[in-house]
């Protein structure tokens, strides 16, 4: 059995997870509770259209930061760039009514609050609405949310590997260690790929697409979880966890689109994996991988920094206890 802490340090330590609930629960609440739109991006057919929704949009209670707004030639320009992932939404006139374009794999609360807020509108301007569902979500996917319990699927064994890695291998040498991520990344990958595509069928059709991304993942996650705990010990653990499980987790989109998010945690989110992978798998799955680079390229950097992390923490960590070892060595003045 393992040698029991004293019962000081067993107190602080119910005092800190007591205070967890609250960072947890304030950070989870904070980001979810109200989603609420902010430049959405929605594509417009005809100027006087445009206008007419311009004027509806300054009434309360919506305000117009709440959509940004294109004009398009034709109603298929806008089914063009609703697939190319420029913009979420399109709407035209039709006879004497009006269409809305929606896609819900794109994220099932944005669509139902853009049908939700056109109807409020064309209410107030006396004109019916047909709504259009251009990119369905899957039969296996009805809630949209398969993307994001992948990727949470996928984050919290590699964390924990990664801590596994830091605590337990340090008798190994970098080689070994990083090769045992390495395994662990693509062993992680293609099981996650066989389980949500092959097994469940809640993102079918792209295996080695939605494979390869999951071992980009894992590796991320373990490398960023070792390097910082390289570079700075326990505390490295904490910040991992907390920019990886808890900001970055409650940030991702996976429930909310990262559009309806507070400002500062919208912007934090963006440049956080979590809600990178997120994104990427879902324009795999449901849009041929269109808009995919920008979001595959902030997963990839922060792997790359969880990899520059471990190369440099020994050379950085001997450079800040060297002080110390001089001031250690020097001899006494004599009396």
């Amino acid at each position: 059995m393992p040698t029991s802490l004293s019962p000081r340090t067993l107190v602080a330590l119910t005092v800190a997870f007591i205070a967890a609930v609250f960072i947890f629960a304030g950070v989870y609440t904070a980001t979810q509770h109200k989603p609420t739109p902010s430049h959405v991006r929605v594509g417009v057919v005809g100027h006087a259209t445009l206008l007419k929704l311009r004027i509806a949009l300054s009434l309360p209670p919506l305000k117009s930061s709440y959509f940004e707004m294109t004009e398009y030639k034709s109603p298929a320009d806008l089914e063009t760039a609703m697939k190319d992932r420029k913009i979420y939404a399109g709407f035209y006139n039709q006879g004497n009514g009006a269409v809305l374009i929606v896609a819900r794999a794109s994220g099932k609360l944005l669509a139902d609050n853009l049908v939700t807020t056109a109807s409020d509108l064309l209410t107030k301007l006396k004109i019916p609405l047909t709504v259009k569902d251009l990119v369905p979500l899957g039969k296996n996917d009805t809630s949209g949310l398969s993307s994001y319990t992948y990727q949470y699927g996928l984050l919290v064994p590699a964390f924990v590997f990664g801590v596994l890695i830091f605590m337990f291998a340090s008798g190994l040498s970098l080689s070994w260690r990083l090769g045992l991520i390495g395994g662990y990344s693509i062993g992680s990958g293609i099981v996650g790929a066989l389980t949500v595509d092959q097994l469940i069928g809640a993102l079918p059709g792209h295996f080695l697409a939605i494979a390869g991304l999951g071992a980009l993942y894992s590796a991320m996650a373990a490398l960023v979880t070792f390097g910082l705990a390289a570079l700075m010990g326990y505390a490295g653990l904490a910040l991992a966890g907390v920019a990886l499980l808890l900001v970055g987790n409650s940030t991702g989109g996976g429930s909310v689109n990262q559009e309806f998010l507070p400002d500062s945690f919208r912007w934090i989110g963006q440049a956080l994996p979590n809600g990178a992978f997120i994104r990427t798998v879902r324009d795999t799955v449901y849009f041929n991988g269109h808009n995919t680079g920008q979001s595959l390229m902030v997963v990839a950097l922060w792997a790359l920094g969880g990899l520059a992390l471990i190369l440099i923490a020994n050379p950085v960590r001997g450079l800040l206890a060297r002080p110390k070892r001089a001031k250690k060595a020097a001899p006494k003045p004599a009396s």
